[in-house]
């Protein structure tokens, strides 16, 4: 009983008024320009459905314009056949356009994009069978279409070329039809070599666009790992700091203080124990300022400011090998007294990197460090004989990140990097110097 209430009162419901539809529809669009807004404010860049926008407005301002001037050179009982072709593409672009304000539209934005686009090629086609005169007109809009809207909607290369392929073979059909094998009709021979030019080139582009944006995206995914990466190390610096403050420092200080409390309320007779005690103390405000220089040498190395770089990587390269227990070597050829700032301190910062996967990952007996200035371009290269870069993909995380900074630093100077990984890992740098060095 209840379910025949129901299905009573749903068919007596009021037919909404033209007003209300309005309404309805005014509401739609408000919701989906809300939503674009939202979704640009999130998102960098210009989204689809905006792109599809921006096609409409100007497939509608061509439309206005060649209307007028295609209309004055047609003859009256033509005139009716060009209207139906412009109303076609009018109401085509302007159902595209307001279909794009709707929430429904939003999320169809793509399949929107290819209705307008395939219309619009039907449309030319018509306009060909109809008016054969000039049929290079409409081989070059087909083209100029898509080169165009595939670049500006991000197509794929199958798309593109599907699209490229049926407007082509179309065209190519529509001219046999049109201008049989006896009859001359060079135009149309023209036209079609214009098509497929501008169709190839489509795919073209389209496909470099892929390679273009998936490279992209690597190098987006690869910056925001070193992002994560460096904040990390970040965080475990400053953990390391404050651990080694509070155990390193604060015992030495402790007891420096304890020794000198013991001191001050020695006897004076008591010469022996003085001298002893003074000895202890003496033994600890050494050792607390060792530590200290250790730090600091974490941080900035006070050798590379006051001696150069390769005076730092052989300091650098002799506690690597102390304590990894790493045989080291270090040689340098053609090298100017001093270098610039950020390239001393960049070459170094990458020796540091090379040197942590290594002994992270590597398993190596030997590195090698070579650093030579030739040709305008100082070059190093970091050599150890250890598993190589095949056999790292266990640890790909750190030692993946470590050469994506390495990286960074190199490209920051205008520099190219090379590995070679087979046989334990070569990494080579080289980093152009500056005019006059």
């Amino acid at each position: 009983m209840s379910a025949l209430v129901e299905l009573l009162r749903r068919r007596l419901a009021p037919v909404p008024s033209l007003a209300d539809l309005v309404a309805g529809f005014a509401r739609s669009v408000t919701v989906g320009i809300d939503r674009t807004r939202a979704h640009e404010a999130r998102e960098p860049g210009l989204p689809l459905v905006s792109r599809l926008r921006v096609a409409t407005f100007f497939a509608l301002a061509c439309g206005v314009v060649f209307l007028p001037v295609e209309g004055s050179g047609v003859a009256a009982e033509a005139s009716f056949a060009l209207l139906l072709l412009y109303g076609w593409h009018a109401i085509l672009t302007s159902f595209v356009l307001i279909a794009s304000f709707t929430a429904r539209g939003e999320r169809n934005a793509d399949r929107l994009a290819l209705v307008l686009v395939v219309g619009h090629a039907v449309n030319l086609h018509v306009y060909v069978y109809v008016w054969p005169g000039y049929p290079g007109l409409a081989a070059g809009i087909l083209a100029c279409s898509l080169m165009g809207n595939s670049v500006l909607f991000g197509w794929s290369t199958r798309r593109a070329l599907v699209l490229a392929v049926a407007f082509s073979l179309a065209f190519l059909l529509l001219g046999m039809k049109i201008a049989p094998y006896d009859v001359q009709r060079p135009d149309f021979a023209v036209a079609s070599i214009v098509l497929l030019v501008g169709a190839t080139t489509a795919v073209g582009s389209t496909h470099l666009l892929a390679l273009l944006r998936a490279s992209l995206a690597e190098r987006e995914r690869e910056l925001s790992e070193l992002s994560a990466r460096l904040m990390s190390v970040q965080e475990e610096e400053r953990q390391r700091l404050a651990r080694e403050l509070h155990d390193e420092f604060g015992q030495s200080l402790t007891a420096v203080n304890a020794n000198l409390w013991l001191i001050e309320r020695q006897a004076p007779e008591d010469a022996e124990a003085l001298r002893r005690r003074a000895a202890e103390t003496r033994r600890l405000v050494a050792r607390t300022l060792a530590a200290m220089r250790s730090l600091s040498q974490l941080f900035r190395p006070s050798v590379l400011d006051a001696l150069g770089l390769m005076p730092s990587l052989d300091t650098l390269l002799g506690a690597f090998g102390e304590r990894h227990e790493i045989a080291t070597s270090l040689a340098g050829d053609g090298l100017p007294a001093r270098l610039p700032a950020e390239i001393e301190t960049a070459l170094y910062r990458i020796t540091q990197e090379a040197l942590t996967n290594v002994a992270r990952h590597a398993r190596a007996g030997r590195v090698r460090v070579g650093l030579t200035a030739m040709g305008g371009e100082v070059r190093l290269e970091i050599e150890d004989d250890g598993v190589g870069l095949v056999a790292r993909d266990g640890a790909k995380a750190p030692g993946g990140t470590g050469l994506v900074g390495i990286r960074e630093r190199v490209r920051a100077l205008g520099g190219k990097l090379v590995l070679h990984g087979e046989r334990g890992v070569r990494l080579e740098v080289r980093v152009p110097l500056p005019a006059g060095r």
